[in-house]
């Protein structure tokens, strides 16, 4: 594989979600896994092996201890209600229902859902109010 290959391929695995990759062709193997970095800012930076390494448990920052996550589907703007001086969607000890809105997402100037994946109660709320998320950034834990 040509080096400009690997290159793009190290970019768009970091730019991902994926924590974990590994492909095969023939005697060329390339393995490559992100860890957390234990800096402020919480960046995973990529590791690149050429023989399979053995998983590592790295400690995450988030305190999520069990349950449904609820991630970010997309980059952009969280908001926790859908007006500034409104209730929020979900509060932690809210129940909720399968499909029901949680929050939103302003991006590029387009107000999308963030929808309960399963029903349950919410145990963790783990984003603030008009804080910039990732792309399938931890948003809620929901439990039941």
């Amino acid at each position: 594989m040509k080096l400009e290959k690997i290159t793009a391929l190290l970019h768009e695995v970091d730019r991902s979600g994926v924590t974990e990759f590994e492909i095969q062709d023939g005697d060329f193997r390339i393995s490559i896994k992100k860890t957390a970095a234990r800096t402020e800012s919480c960046q995973a930076a990529p590791e690149v092996s050429s023989r399979q390494a053995e998983p590592e448990e790295k400690e995450e920052e988030v305190s999520i201890q069990e349950g449904t996550i609820i991630r970010s589907p997309l980059v952009g703007i969280f908001h926790a209600s859908d007006s500034q001086s409104g209730e929020p969607f979900v509060t932690v000890g809210s129940t909720v229902e399968q499909g029901q809105v949680m929050g939103t997402i302003e991006a590029m100037k387009m107000m999308n859902d963030v929808v309960a994946g399963c029903g349950g109660t919410v145990s963790e709320v783990l984003v603030k109010d008009g804080e910039l998320v990732e792309y399938a950034q931890p948003l809620f834990v929901i439990e039941g």
